[in-house]
């Protein structure tokens, strides 16, 4: 007997044995047993098991398909497909290969367990000596708290989804007007003491250094660490680098203030500001899971790496990526992942040598269905962040919504696949190697998905409704 008619078989089995099996109970609790016995839907109709009778036509097919495409792909790769916890198909899923951006949902779960949701990153001014007359005599601190999100709009203009979120820095401007601070008669001088001065994870290729792929870290950030807008903060640039990200944030902050009519008599420098100095004014930044939400959507390397270095800094008392890794690692043993094979030198997947097996990449993006705000932030194929310009005009398009992850020779997806017939599956696909269709590789799995399952529709196969 084949494997399909054995399921099949079984399937018809279980749906007779649980039709008896009420009508006992029924009739055990003195209830009537009539209306058991006399189904609206026949014991046997296909309507009372419709997940089993798909699973054993569909799950062969299935898995024949994706193993055929698996063996054309060049390189190494484990997937993982599942539904409702079952396990549709595996290949390779215990086998650890380098994630790269999907260990951000590592970085999210264990943000949310030890930061908080609705935690904030809070920048704060302070002075030596407290206003008169809306005046500070002295020098005016800012404090980094580590917001990865301060940006301009000149700076805007360099995103690539022109719907990426972003905190504008005049609101920093508007919080000390708040505060009714008319005049500084020293100058900006910009902490980021918060985290340590390590602008870079030191095992990182230093071609991430130019080209924008992840900012010089630091604890007091606006337009990525980027120069070219600390004078013109609202005009677009070409000429733009890496910089000394503290004293790019004190020169744009004192150029905004200039602007909204806060004047600032002395420049802009970095130190650090007096312990006992009172507090003028302070800025909270949107709640942890929107920024979670825009590190998901846009793979935004700094905003995970910014993330870690906090997490480190309130679970460890160390703001450094270090640190936060160790505190990572406990958060997600302590709920419960299987961290067998699993390496993590930072935050954001970055790092080629990290490494993950299908199985925890795929019990990750199970957990974050747990924080609805931040599984809505994973992009969708075709429609929105790092899958806005993939899968156009494919049956993947606008159904899968999904982490991605793609170095030179690494390109993962996981998430969750909404299949034309109503079957919402959860994967994991991660490729190691140098197949020719990059992106297309992961890609091409996610197309096969959309054929499960053929026939009639799950929601169909249901039971009538009781007349």
């Amino acid at each position: 007997m084949s494997i399909s008619k054995s399921i099949s078989s079984c399937a018809l089995a279980l749906a007779l044995l649980l039709s008896l099996s009420s009508t006992v109970s029924a009739v055990e609790n003195g209830e009537p047993a009539v209306t058991s016995l006399i189904p609206t839907t026949p014991v046997l109709s296909a309507r009372r098991f419709p997940g089993a009778l798909q699973a054993a036509s569909s799950d062969p097919e299935l898995i024949a398909s994706l193993g055929q495409y698996l063996n054309k792909v060049i390189g190494t790769t484990c997937a993982l497909v599942e539904q409702d916890g079952r396990v549709i198909f595996s290949h390779k899923e215990s086998e650890s290969l380098s994630p790269a951006s999907t260990i951000k949902l590592a970085t999210a779960i264990a943000a949310v367990d030890i930061l908080g949701p609705d935690s904030t990153f809070t920048t704060r001014f302070v002075a030596s000596k407290v206003p008169k007359n809306g005046v500070i005599d002295g020098d005016l601190y800012v404090i980094g708290g580590g917001d990865p999100l301060f940006a301009t709009t000149g700076y805007k203009t360099s995103f690539d989804d022109p719907d990426q979120f972003y905190e504008d820095l005049t609101m920093l401007a508007d919080a000390l007007a708040d505060a009714g601070v008319r005049q500084i008669s020293g100058g900006i001088v910009g902490d980021e003491s918060r985290y340590d001065a390590t602008r870079w994870v030191a095992s990182w290729p230093t071609r991430y250094q130019i080209g924008g792929t992840v900012a010089p870290l630091s604890a007091l950030l606006v337009n990525d660490g980027s120069t070219g807008y600390s004078d013109t903060p609202s005009d677009s640039t070409a000429n733009r680098k890496a910089g000394d990200s503290p004293l790019l944030f004190a020169q744009t902050l004192r150029t905004v203030l200039n602007a909204r009519g806060i004047k600032v008599a002395g420049e802009a420098s970095t130190g650090r500001a007096p312990t006992d100095a009172p507090e003028i004014a302070s800025f909270e930044s949107v709640p942890m899971t929107k920024v979670l939400s825009e590190m998901l959507t846009n793979s935004d390397n700094t905003t995970a790496e910014l993330v870690t270095k906090e997490i480190g800094f309130q679970a460890k008392g160390q703001g450094a990526t270090t640190a936060g890794i160790a505190a990572i690692k406990e958060s997600l043993t302590r709920q419960g992942f299987d961290l067998t094979g699993f390496v993590m030198l930072d935050g954001s997947g970055l790092d080629p040598n990290n490494r993950m097996t299908c199985t925890l990449n795929l019990a990750l993006v199970s957990a974050i269905s747990k924080t609805p705000e931040v599984l809505a932030a994973l992009p969708v194929g075709g429609r929105t962040g790092t899958l806005r310009k993939r899968m156009l005009a494919t049956a993947s398009a606008g159904r899968v919504r999904a982490k991605t992850g793609t170095l030179n020779s690494v390109n993962a997806l996981s998430g969750y696949a909404d299949t034309p017939q109503g079957n919402v599956l959860t994967f994991s696909f991660i490729h190691n190697g140098n197949d020719i269709r990059t992106t297309g590789v992961a890609d091409g799995f996610t197309d096969r998905l959309m054929v499960y399952a053929k026939g009639s529709k799950i929601a169909a196969l249901g039971p009538l409704a009781a007349k």
